[in-house]
């Protein structure tokens, strides 16, 4: 066996060099230089505030798609356990990086770019870097490739993309890194590529941040606005159906109104008002109504819509959204009855009770007095209850009518004290009553709206009132607020609007108004503007808003527009402190008083003196 095994081997022994002369040998990849120049950003740009990104590889053909996982087994090795790695692949991406590094062929290959995004509640700036492998004979192929590769970004809606490239008539070291900036004078093109860097020698030359760069300036390109007639955050003086008073952006006015005004301040935008929006049913689809400024928004034919636009919206995932600038509650509005009358005004100091305790001495003082004087002929019952009234009033007795007997004299002085004590506290109670302004209780929690059986006035049907007891109005807020103030009194209506709106509508009609909210608010409603899903205006906008917010100009803007002014329903009269400041004016005229006085008795003291002084008094 083993002299077989001996001579198959002596046989196979010429074909061995045969075999190894068909086999190539293993070469190791030689790095070129734009992959260099990606492991030179990705350490110095990327890793310093980022721990992780992902890495897509996009090429067409075969060969170099093996060349591709060669530059990536690379730059893996080089970056070592520096930063996470996550491969993308050519379908919805869950949870994407904010850095994406792309290894492109060709820009063909990227310009057939099909991966997406998931949709989220919350949108993300995204960072591309995309080394690409094509080198570019001429400049005119060059920034043929830049517009493909760039527009292919802005699709995304991705503004920080920097693009690694080796022109071919520059020297074999020399990397060139482009990106692009929006808008140019005249706003006749949508972006412009510009080199950022130049790569040599292993470093950068200009060394300037590459990404994070923020969207500076419009050129004065208009912006279309979208926007809600909704005081007081967003208010128009004018006709705000007349398209010439709408390029008079002054008119504009609001929270949201001015805010808008400044953000187009700070970029250089035009604002371009659109014909004010018709809200509609939440229910019915995106695009069944053309005059909504969501399906105007929907159909590209607006940027931003503004008037208290909510982040929590119903279709807020077709949108993206500012960061909360303000915010606010939803509450439900009712009613306030009318004041009481003069004779409720005067009985409302004591309580029931206390008017009967009353009532039952007055008649027991009047049988004691019957008891008294029962052995008398005649016994005269008015006039008996006349006294009782008087004396309750702190009126006095006439002196026939005082009592002789020790005892009763007695009796008499205790009703007198009672009837002291009674008349301080109701003069008191009183003086109360008529300093304070009573109203009739109201709902303070929402479950007692249900329990006392109150209709919403409402144009859509929501999800936190009975749909039994909403009563559809085809009305603005503003008519809401008539429509509840026109209601007869004891009528049990309520609909919902945001404090600031009842707060603006009280300030504007404060004699007349007599609504007021429900203490126990709906929900926190945070106040946004609305864009485009994945918006570029976002992170610039969203910058500027938490910029202005620290320096305490959205909240003067926000004081300015929402006076804070409600109807307080007192439940119970509880006496506030009297300052003494109330009472300087009085205090001024009984000092003018006192001093006119005593020059009076001066001038008069001194005419016993002066002949002529007392003739003038005389």
């Amino acid at each position: 066996m083993l002299h077989s095994l001996r001579l198959w081997l002596w046989l196979c022994l010429p074909l061995v060099p045969c075999c190894l002369a068909a086999l190539q040998p293993a070469e190791s990849y030689q790095p070129r230089e734009v992959d260099r120049a990606a492991v030179h950003v990705l350490r110095h740009y990327v890793n310093p505030s980022y721990n992780s990104m992902g890495i897509m590889k996009m090429a067409r053909l075969e060969r170099p798609h093996l060349e591709l996982n060669l530059a990536l087994g690379y730059l893996l090795q080089q970056l070592g356990e520096q930063m996470a790695v996550q491969l993308l692949h050519a379908k919805p991406i869950e949870e994407p990086r904010d850095h994406i590094l792309f290894l492109v062929d060709t820009p063909h290959s990227f310009r057939e770019l099909r991966f997406s995004f998931a949709k989220s509640l919350f949108d993300r700036e995204f960072n591309f870097l995309i080394v690409l492998s094509w080198r570019a004979e001429t400049e005119k192929s060059l920034l043929s490739a830049l517009y493909s590769i760039f527009k292919t970004c802005l699709s995304f809606h991705v503004l920080n993309a920097v693009v690694l490239v080796q022109p071919a008539w520059l020297a074999a070291d020399v990397v060139h890194l482009y990106g692009f900036h929006l808008y140019a004078p005249g706003c006749n093109v949508s972006f412009t590529p510009m080199l950022l860097d130049r790569y040599e020698r292993g470093k950068l030359l200009r060394q300037e941040p590459l990404f994070g760069r923020q969207l500076g300036t419009f050129f004065g390109c208009p912006l279309n606005i979208s926007w809600y007639l909704l005081p007081p955050y967003v208010m128009f003086v004018g006709d705000q159906h007349d398209p010439k008073q709408r390029m008079e952006t002054w008119r504009l006015t609001g929270v949201d109104g001015e805010l808008i005004k400044m953000l187009a301040k700070i970029f250089h935008f035009r604002l371009h008002l659109l014909p004010p929006c018709e809200k509609k049913s939440v229910a019915l689809p995106l695009n069944s109504s053309t005059e909504d400024c969501l399906h105007q928004l929907a159909a590209h034919n607006s940027s931003v819509i503004i008037g208290a636009m909510s982040g929590s919206h119903v279709l807020r995932e077709n949108f993206s959204t500012t960061s909360a600038y303000h915010q606010s509650a939803l509450v439900f509005v009712v009613r306030v009855d009318q004041h009481m009358g003069a004779v409720n005004q005067l009985v409302q100091p004591f309580c029931a009770t206390v008017w009967l305790a009353l009532s039952v001495s007055c008649l027991a003082l009047l049988l004691l007095q019957w008891l008294w004087r029962r052995r008398s002929v005649r016994f005269d019952v008015v006039a008996s209850g006349l006294r009782v009234h008087t004396t309750l009033l702190g009126n006095p007795l006439d002196a026939a009518a005082l009592p002789r007997a020790g005892i009763v004299r007695c009796y008499l002085g205790a009703w007198l004290l009672l009837a002291l004590v009674q008349r301080a506290a109701y003069q008191g109670k009183l003086y109360d009553a008529f300093r304070l302004p009573y109203y009739p209780p109201v709902p303070e929690r929402i479950g007692e709206l249900l329990e006392q059986r109150y209709q919403f006035l409402t144009h859509d049907y929501v999800d936190y009132f009975p749909t039994q007891r909403s009563l559809l109005r085809k009305t603005n807020l503003a008519q809401r607020f008539e429509e509840l103030q026109a209601a007869e009194d004891g009528a049990r209506l309520t609909t919902s609007a945001l404090l600031g709106n009842l707060a603006h509508y009280n300030y504007e009609n404060w004699q007349s108004s007599r609504l007021t909210h429900v203490k126990e608010h709906i929900y926190l409603y945070q106040l946004v503007m609305c864009l485009h899903r994945h918006s570029i205006l976002k992170f610039a906008f969203d910058r500027k808003l938490k910029q202005l917010q620290s320096a305490g100009i959205v909240g003067h803007i926000n004081r300015h527009f929402e006076r804070r002014l409600f109807h307080a329903p007192y439940v119970s009269h509880e006496a506030s402190a009297l300052r003494l400041e109330m009472f300087c004016g009085l205090n001024f005229i009984c000092y003018i008083m006192l001093l006119t006085a005593l020059s009076v008795f001066l001038l008069e003291l001194l005419s016993l003196r002066v002949v002529w002084l007392r003739r003038y008094f005389d």
